[in-house]
């Protein structure tokens, strides 16, 4: 039964809002999703009072929300706060005020389960067992070391954007006084953090928050990246060093005419990424990996899977690419022939390919999504498809699987092989993978050309100028061998021999 829940999170800098549309246990999808940046934290002194404007521009923002589900009809609604209001000495009065004017009972998160619920967002949407993990608000950051895939340390230090921003860099353009004094804050802050520290063997850092997306867009931009898409984008060190040191030198007005930025974090950003160097410095991480997910999405897998314990999807890939498909409604039993096909003739050719699990899991992939651009037509869903790929993400993949994914796809039908414009993530090699894994997925696609599994399987013989593919069917297959032997072009093409199927 299809449910929806909207999941509210109100933090310092940000308050935000996705609703939901999912059946439990089997598939989702973003429905909605709204922001409002509305810095309940500004102006917080020593006393830590929220201030009557941004508690005011919070409660407003909460009462669009809550009306917004309500217009909907979305009857599950889980709204949580952040460090602000974990913080606040008025945060009773608040909380009331919030109830009365809004309808929602706000749920304030400890350090320990904000750093929770943002495992829960980063672990089951990257392909990740171990790594060191931090989550970046306008209060604090939350801290996290991931050993096979479970929790295995969390911590919160008061050292958001904003607050560092207000209590340190107040210049419009940092001066070396506040960059160093920032410096020794953020030191003395993590030299407590025994466990935030070289692991042995190196350990990526993997990054959620709005200052983190910033940075991945900023850099994208700034390198031209082909892919719209910041999760599971990574940066090295060095260009977050770079980032770090050209933003210190910059007043708002400047940072505001950089390409990528948002203008509503142009002047906390700087101190957000100071703080991401100091964090990949401590913890000797040479590569950042930015996370798209976080928090929201972390409750939201305690909603899609409740009743596990804890709340983790056994193959974040598997699910991820069974998730697009079933959004799209697929034709589960000719997706299931089409795979049996494709990796059928990927085995019986393997001497001709020599390509091993991985183009074999590549290709398993396309075949369950090769169909899905049918739901916006028919014609031309092959590069209907390549686009609801690549902008409906794949979970656990790397953009550059993603993009060999998106590409099989593409060209499972007709025509020659091309890049479509994605030679900026491929690796060398890998559009002769997706010729020669194209070329196996379209003989698959047309041996179930009436899609009524006639073709029940095929055997290879590879012989000195070609390969002779004898079906053995159930019922008369002819137009699926008459189709499928036109279809051979490709494979003669980037195989070097004729195909015969008969």
């Amino acid at each position: 039964m299809t449910q929806h829940v909207g999941i509210i999170d109100l933090g310092s800098n940000t308050a935000r809002m996705i609703v939901v549309q999912y059946q439990p246990y089997h598939s989702f999808k973003l429905v909605e999703e709204v922001k409002e940046n509305v810095r309940l934290a500004h102006n917080v002194g020593a006393d830590n009072q929220l201030q009557a404007e941004p508690m005011a521009m919070a409660i407003e923002t909460l009462r669009m929300f809550s009306n917004f589900c309500r217009a909907l009809g979305v009857n599950e609604v889980v709204a949580v706060a952040t460090s602000a209001v974990r913080d606040a000495a008025n945060q009773a009065s608040f909380l009331a005020q919030v109830k009365e004017e809004t309808g929602l009972d706000l749920r304030v998160l400890s350090g320990d389960e904000e750093a929770y619920y943002s495992y829960l967002g980063v672990i089951n949407t990257l392909g990740v067992s171990n790594g060191f993990m931090f989550d970046i608000g306008g209060g604090s950051v939350e801290l996290a070391l991931v050993r096979g895939r479970g929790l295995a340390h969390t911590t919160s230090l008061p050292l958001g954007t904003v607050r560092l921003t207000e209590q340190i860099l107040r210049s419009e353009t940092p001066s070396k006084a506040e960059l160093k004094a920032l410096d020794r804050h953020l030191d003395e802050a993590l030299a407590e953090l025994d466990w935030f520290r070289p692991q042995g063997s190196k350990l990526p850092l993997i990054g959620v928050g709005g200052t983190v997306r910033n940075l991945a867009k900023l850099e994208q931009r700034a390198q031209r990246y082909p892919l719209d898409i910041v999760h599971g984008y990574t940066m090295s060190l060095q260009r977050v060093d770079e980032w770090a040191t050209r933003l210190s030198k910059l007043n708002r007005n400047e940072r505001e005419q950089l390409d990528g930025l948002n203008n509503d974090r142009a002047d906390v950003i700087t101190a957000g990424v100071l703080l991401i160097r100091a964090l990949m410095q401590r913890c000797g991480a040479d590569s950042l990996w930015i996370c798209g997910h976080g928090l929201r999405d972390g409750i939201f897998y305690e909603q899609f899977l409740r009743g596990s314990q804890p709340p983790l999807l056994g193959d974040v890939r598997q699910f991820s690419v069974e998730n697009l498909a079933r959004i799209y409604g697929y034709n589960v039993v000719h997706v299931a022939k089409v795979r049996e096909l494709s990796l059928a003739l990927f085995d019986q050719l393997q001497s001709l390919h020599g390509y091993g699990a991985w183009e074999r899991e590549l290709l398993e992939a396309a075949t369950v999504v090769h169909d899905i651009g049918v739901a916006v037509n028919f014609y031309d869903h092959h590069k209907h498809g390549l686009y609801l790929i690549l902008n409906s993400m794949l979970n656990g993949y790397t953009h550059r699987e993603m993009a060999m994914v998106a590409l099989l796809t593409r060209h499972h039908r007709k025509g020659g092989v091309t890049d479509a414009g994605l030679g900026g993530v491929l690796a060398e090699g890998d559009l002769e993978r997706v010729g020669k894994l194209s070329a196996l997925l379209r003989i698959a696609e047309y041996l179930e050309r009436s899609k009524s599994q006639v073709v029940q399987s095929v055997v290879c013989k590879i012989e000195k100028n070609q390969v002779r593919v004898k079906v053995q069917a159930v019922g008369d297959a002819s137009i699926e061998i008459w189709d499928a032997n036109r279809k051979t072009n490709l494979f003669r093409k980037v195989y070097g021999v004729e195909m015969v199927i008969e």
